[in-house]
């Protein structure tokens, strides 16, 4: 499959997943978001969420340092997996199963239980690269997709664009995003979509052998953007300025793909482009709505 064509097909599916997730979730959140206890709209959110992932970026750098083993990262793997999927399975083993007067709940968890534990199961069994994509697809779209419930348009707005200039820095300053990436492929960590780069025309990168060589999107890229679109569902109640807002984000994927696979080869911050491009995307739609 085209790169391109590859890549933009992950974000629509988690993208699509996701809003089911935040648009069945946030009916549930409520006007409170459960980890600040303010409102939804307080910009508290956003600040909270970004300490988070600073944190958590900082901590798994310090852990790569100096911790050599593998076992780690497997218990990750399988944390990652088995709750971002149990997100996404709730709801829908719910919409399956309510009208099935015979299911107790007792019987629902026990189901939601394993379908996440079989997500988690057919990863390991069948590690190829079409089963560990479509496993961290469902989980990435069920985290992103929770997550953006409990943030309203402003607050997510905020969250982006920070975690977009932190891209940029941490991609062309520090250069930790591209430590992260690289070792991300050598401890098969969690944190990327993946597929080989054979046949672009920019070719592998340098000192790696075409058939060795892997093309990477980090998970951020599009669960950040997913809870943006979640966190604009939540506030316009209404799918014109998310369509928008997601059209304008997938022509930012585009381009990024587009010129790494076909311009130059290079590591490149996808976030920025992808954000701003869905800034614009949803500032036309509201325009025309």
């Amino acid at each position: 499959m085209d790169k391109v064509a590859f890549f933009i097909s992950i974000f629509l599916f988690c993208t699509a997943l996701g809003l089911y997730v935040g648009w069945s979730a946030i009916p549930q959140v409520g006007e409170t978001n459960p980890l600040t206890g303010t409102s939804v709209n307080n910009p508290l959110g956003a600040l909270y969420f970004l300490a988070i992932i600073l944190v958590g970026t900082v901590m798994l750098l310090i852990i790569l340092k100096f911790y050599k083993g593998d076992l780690l990262f497997r218990i990750l793997e399988v944390y990652v997996i088995f709750i971002g999927s149990m997100m996404v399975w709730q709801f829908v083993l719910f919409d399956l199963l309510k009208d099935i007067p015979s299911v107790n709940e007792p019987e629902y968890l026990a189901a939601l239980l394993a379908v996440s534990a079989f997500t988690v199961a057919i990863r390991f069994l069948r590690r190829t690269f079409a089963v560990t994509n479509v496993t961290l697809a469902i989980a990435i779209a069920g985290t992103g997709g929770a997550l953006g419930a409990y943030m309203g348009f402003l607050p997510a707005l905020l969250l982006v664009l920070a975690l977009g200039t932190y891209d940029i820095i941490a991609v062309f300053g520090t250069k930790h995003m591209i430590t992260l990436a690289d070792q991300s492929r050598l401890r098969k960590m969690p944190v990327m979509f993946e597929t080989p780069s054979k046949g672009i025309k920019t070719g592998p990168r340098k000192g790696v052998p075409e058939e060795e060589d892997i093309l990477g999107l980090g998970t951020g890229d599009i669960a950040i953007p997913l809870i943006f679109f979640v966190g604009i569902l939540r506030t316009f109640n209404s799918w014109a300025p998310v369509l928008g807002a997601v059209i304008g984000a997938m022509a930012g994927l585009w381009l990024t793909i587009y010129y790494v696979t076909q311009v130059k080869r290079t590591a490149l911050p996808a976030l920025p482009p992808i954000i701003g491009c869905s800034i614009i995307g949803l500032g036309v739609a509201l325009l025309l709505s």
